[in-house]
């Protein structure tokens, strides 16, 4: 009797007892390649509490540059699967739920999502398998198309999933009001910034040849913009781009953006016909990319869409000041415009540019947004929102 009573008060508080011992817990995800979905990922990984989840790792490719920051406690599976649409993979995720009996499966990326809960279906497992929705569904169908057959596949698989987490409200709403998810298994999870890792990788040496003081300047001469993301259309980088001609009509300043992605020879060929070559560096993919930001002038978002926004937060925790798209959902639910950083249409090269250059003239309004960028940026910190992934995981797990 007595012990029916525990099992009813952990399910209605999230807290398995302590005798349960550790629950299983599997990732499953693409790869680790260098993208924010993946750092979110490796990060949580991290933050899990190892007295009460015991981990382990699905990769469809056991690759990326996060790899080798997986904690060594944590137990990676290959799954040896091909390109995008590999359905091999569902059998072999599939043979490893069967295997391995994983009470809570949490998947991140569409691509994973779709992939766990059929090989659910196809286990026969009784693992509750929670979803994570990183991008704003019709955003993304826009840009690449096949959005009937992937929205088909999302209206038949996801409302199964007994979690989906979503990055921010706005990707909550469309997975409710288009694809049938019910309201009550959706919950608005954050990505997190582990702050503390983000200010102690700022404080090494930036390594770039524009921030290393000469002998005759113990500084640099021109203000510096800098980006961050993969180099691929969604980040508007292109925009940037033109609308950082656009300000070095007007006033010297440099840009670098760190990053690397297959617009690459695109992006080199429109600084070259700008006749920015001298003024923008593009050094490629930096697994510090802190050290550069935190001497920036200015952090760009130029993305024509975003699941959240990682990179604003972290930016946002070094003070420095920011300047985003306010793409359709992400963040507008970081930034206050004017408060902690400055918004501007998505696309827009005229107003990117305007509001570049009012940014780097006001030095009062650079000191007000850095000032509030570190205060704003501890909401979104590693410990929080690995505590409301832990209270969902222990509630599920609770009815196992």
């Amino acid at each position: 009797m007595l012990q029916a009573g525990v099992e009813v008060m952990a399910r209605a508080t999230g807290h398995l007892p302590a005798s349960a011992g550790p629950v299983r817990l599997l990732f499953v995800l693409p790869s680790l390649g260098g993208g924010g979905a993946e750092r979110a990922s490796v990060d949580i990984l991290r933050g899990i509490h190892r007295d009460k989840f015991r981990v382990s790792l699905a990769l469809f490719s056991c690759s990326g540059s996060f790899l080798p920051q997986v904690p060594t406690d944590v137990r990676v599976h290959d799954l040896h699967g091909g390109p995008q649409n590999d359905l091999r993979l569902v059998w072999h995720l599939a043979t490893l739920l069967r295997r391995e009996q994983p009470a809570i499966v949490l998947s991140v990326l569409r691509y994973a999502n779709l992939v766990a809960l059929l090989a659910r279906r196809l286990s026969g497992s009784r693992a509750r398998v929670v979803i994570n929705e990183q991008n704003l569904p019709s955003a993304e169908f826009a840009q690449f198309g096949g959005g009937a057959v992937k929205g088909l596949a999302m209206r038949w698989l996801y409302p199964g999933a007994d979690r989906i987490a979503a990055i921010s409200r706005g990707i909550a709403r469309e997975l409710t009001s288009r694809y049938g998810v019910p309201d009550d298994r959706v919950r608005v999870i954050h990505n997190p910034v582990d702050l503390d890792r983000v200010r102690a990788l700022a404080a090494e040496p930036p390594g770039h040849p524009w921030l290393q003081p000469t002998p005759f300047q113990a500084a640099r001469r021109y203000p510096l913009v800098v980006g961050v993301g993969r180099l691929h259309p969604q980040k508007g980088f292109a925009h940037l781009i033109r609308a950082f001609a656009r300000v070095r009509k007007t006033r010297p300043c440099n840009l670098i953006i760190l990053g690397e992605g297959p617009e690459r020879a695109n992006l080199e060929r429109l600084i070259a016909e700008l006749g920015l070559r001298d003024d923008v560096a593009l050094p490629g993919f930096h697994a510090n990319p802190y050290s550069v930001m935190r001497h920036a002038n200015l952090f760009v978002l130029s993305s024509l869409y975003e699941g959240f926004g990682n990179v604003l937060v972290e930016a946002l925790a070094l003070g420095t000041p920011v300047i985003s798209t306010r793409c359709p959902v992400g963040p507008d639910e970081i930034i206050t415009d004017g408060v902690h950083g400055l918004l501007v249409p998505p696309g827009d090269d005229g107003a990117l540019a305007q509001a570049i250059l009012r940014a780097l003239a006001d030095d009062e309004l650079r000191r007000r947004l850095s000032a509030n960028g570190p205060a704003r940026a501890s909401d979104f910190a590693l410990e929080n929102i690995v505590d409301q992934y832990e209270s969902e995981f222990a509630q599920l797990a609770g009815g196992v």
